[in-house]
């Protein structure tokens, strides 16, 4: 699947030309291990496949799909800052004229660099797409270990250990028991591999 060519109508109506062009070369940066165009597509489709989609107007689908595809449109692992220099993307990008949808998927990028699940109905939207791995399983917590560590392979190993660890141990208790189950897993597995 090419998600620019799949939902080329829909972002031709809202961002620049200049930025389709450039947005698949983003996400296909040479650094990109996990958050790359296969991110991108899962998301997407975690979204189209969320059971409250379906009953959404036109209007919020658009909103959930721009925020999808400028969410990590920006992503540099050795910046903090990746989020909202993607939504300083976005608002360069954006050609409407309609402020509420600009301020709109700002907010539904916004949300995704926070630990804690929205109520929110598209936030959550878009809140669980972008942490679905989580709940994929040990095998996916596993893969997607092994392609971030690759993201961050420029830090020493106790620091990305120390701190990765910090983030999943973060994530404990958003998900449910299984995935908890599979997050201690995995560090206990980082613990022992670095």
């Amino acid at each position: 699947m090419n998600p620019i060519k799949a939902f080329e109508d829909i972002l031709k109506k809202y961002i620049s030309d200049k930025a389709l062009v450039e947005l698949p070369y983003r996400w296909k940066e040479k650094h990109r291990f996990y958050h790359n165009t296969d991110h991108l597509i899962q998301i997407l489709k975690d979204i189209e496949s969320n059971i409250y989609f379906k009953n959404l107007n036109v209007y919020e689908k658009h909103a959930l799909l721009l925020a999808a595809f400028f969410h990590d449109a920006i992503y540099d692992p050795k910046r903090k800052d990746n989020e909202d220099k993607s939504i300083e993307l976005f608002i360069k990008s954006f050609k409407g004229k309609d402020l509420k949808m600009l301020d709109k998927v700002c907010d539904l990028i916004e949300v995704t660099k926070y630990r804690k699940r929205p109520t929110e109905k598209l936030k959550r939207i878009i809140w669980d797409a972008d942490n679905a791995g989580f709940k994929g399983g040990y095998d996916t917590l596993l893969k997607i270990e092994q392609l971030i560590s690759k993201e961050y392979s420029f830090v020493p190993k106790k620091d990305y250990k120390e701190n990765r660890i910090k983030f999943l141990n973060s994530c404990i208790g958003l998900f449910g028991a299984s995935p908890d189950k599979d997050l201690k897993k995995l560090i206990e597995y980082i613990e022992k591999k670095y």
